[in-house]
């Protein structure tokens, strides 16, 4: 979307401080620190860790923002670790939660380009052990389910802050989910997986009955009358908490994964998010292309099969979802060597290996505190890191930092266009003096605003602009002291008006819910 510059800049001129023209930010790190606040509570669900106790726990996260920021809407990226849907070390692996290296590296990395993120953990527990198929399929897709839920209560949560207290000064207009390993499996499933049918494919259907888990022989693994919808309501209310900010909705605007799979390609449709894909070709166990889930272990687990980042781009493009970045839009040297390897789908970043089994070359860990951490989970550190290594061979922070270079580099100027990121309004100086004369109601809203005088001031103009700056709305006013503003038409998201009284003139932020 482009801005009439001469139709917008009377309005740009006296609504932005400063207004963001460059591709600077988003794109590159243009703020030197980053402001980190740790353990917020976004909502509260039940585990299913340790196996078969179910018992509510809180979902929590670390946001981090730029410090000294003047936009006060930004882009905000759910993040989400890897970890095989077990604790840290516990999993047998020594990555597994939101302060796993590589995160919080990408954490600070997206922050410091302007970003808010929200790095969060997510309920864990499945059997990986059972050695009956249906057990280790079942809990897992179970766990899998409960984590959508986590994601999309965590969107909820900050859309709730975006139309009440703004703590974050989040733009529901720019909501990117985004995760490495699980959490990649997490990205590529939320938004895709969209319709309670598709939770009843073959596949899905247990062939065993056990009231433990629960599965019942013929059901889907995934009982929604148990474990509540896709949104996480409903349900059983020993299973599932549906108070995770309800009332507000949960749709993300673009998608990446680092590793991770999909669980079935009719998911994919046209209209799903816009999607980059990084992907280890040799990937052990997520497939690149399609085939069987492994899950980390000694040995792994077999566990479903699914498709990999290589035919979910395929489709991506093929439904017409990522045309906001393609046909190619860049010559830079991330884009050519994406391009040299990954037969022309657009988005796509396959990593070839030497060796090729390999796993997560952007993961990096310290052995000492592998050994020290696992003693808590009973396990034999040691035995921890050299398996790790079997599959992140030459494991350094600098080969961890070089990967993360080309995620970044090749991730973020997709998201800054399809989003239109620098586009956005980022200052929203209001007239004080006239702040007190005017009630404008209700705000949040949903169908109508009311804007009112409160001192019999006559209403010259109304204007409504989105928070590009573009213009949506310019009623036909004379002299009036009261108008309704109709914004059921509206998407959801921030908007701005302009009240004229006069020669006085009053920017007021408006939340569409």
């Amino acid at each position: 979307m482009k801005i009439n510059l001469h139709k917008s800049i009377p309005f740009i001129m006296a609504l932005i401080v400063p207004f963001c023209v460059h591709a600077q930010r988003y794109v590159s790190e243009v703020f030197s620190s980053v402001t980190v606040t740790s353990n917020i509570q976004y909502g509260e669900n039940f585990s299913n860790f340790p196996l078969g106790t179910f018992q509510l726990q809180p979902l929590i996260m670390d946001v981090y923002e730029p410090a000294g920021d003047p936009c006060l809407v930004r882009p905000v990226i759910v993040l989400m670790h890897t970890g095989s849907y077990l604790p840290r070390y516990c999993n047998g692996t020594p990555t597994g939660d939101k302060n796993d290296s590589a995160t919080v590296e990408m954490a600070n990395r997206f922050a410091k380009r302007g970003y808010v993120v929200a790095n969060i953990d997510y309920r864990l527990g499945w059997n990986p052990l059972s050695s009956n198929v249906d057990v280790r399929r079942g809990t897992l897709l179970q766990a899998v389910y409960r984590s959508l839920q986590d994601a999309k209560a965590c969107v909820r949560f900050l859309k709730k802050d975006a139309y009440t207290n703004n703590v974050y000064k989040i733009d529901t207009n720019a909501i990117i989910l985004g995760g490495q390993g699980t959490g990649g499996y997490i990205a590529l499933n939320y938004i895709s997986l969209d319709d309670p049918a598709e939770l009843s494919i073959p596949k899905l259907i247990s062939g065993t009955t056990d009231p433990l888990v629960p599965i019942v022989a013929g059901q889907s693994y995934i009982n929604q009358n148990i474990f509540g919808d896709l949104d996480g309501f409903g349900g059983d209310p020993a299973f599932n908490n549906s108070n995770n900010s309800p009332g507000y909705t949960n749709n993300v605007h673009f998608a990446f994964n680092m590793g991770g799979a999909l669980g079935d390609s009719t998911w994919i449709e046209p209209g799903d998010a816009p999607t980059v894909a990084f992907h280890v070709v040799g990937d052990p166990f997520a497939p690149y292309y399609s085939g069987i889930v492994y899950v980390p272990g000694n040995p792994p687990q077999a566990v479903i099969d699914v498709i990999g980042s290589g035919r979910v781009l395929e489709l991506a493009n093929q439904y017409g979802n990522n045309n906001c970045f393609s046909p190619n839009l860049f010559n830079d040297s991330f884009t050519q060597a994406a391009n040299n390897v990954n037969n022309g789908v657009e988005g796509l970043f396959p990593f070839h290996m030497i060796p090729a089994v390999q796993s997560g070359p952007w993961e990096w860990w310290d052995s000492l505190t592998v050994v020290q951490g696992a003693l808590l989970c009973g396990q034999n550190g040691t035995d921890i890191h050299m398996n790790a290594l079997i599959t992140n061979g030459n494991m350094s922070k600098a080969k961890a930092m070089a990967y993360i270079d080309t995620v970044m580099g090749y991730l973020n100027p997709r998201i800054e266009l399809c989003l239109n990121l620098c586009q956005q309004v980022v200052g929203t100086p209001e007239n004080e003096s006239m702040e007190s004369d005017f009630k404008i109601s209700p705000n949040p809203a949903q169908d109508y605003v009311s804007i009112a005088s409160k001192t019999s001031q006559h209403i010259t103009a109304i204007e409504l602009f989105d928070y590009t700056g573009r213009k949506i709305s310019v009623p036909d006013l004379t002299g009036e002291g009261q108008y309704t503003l109709p914004i059921h038409h509206l998407a959801s998201g921030t908007y701005f008006i302009k009240i004229e009284s006069g020669s006085s003139t009053l920017f007021k932020k408006l939340q569409k819910l």
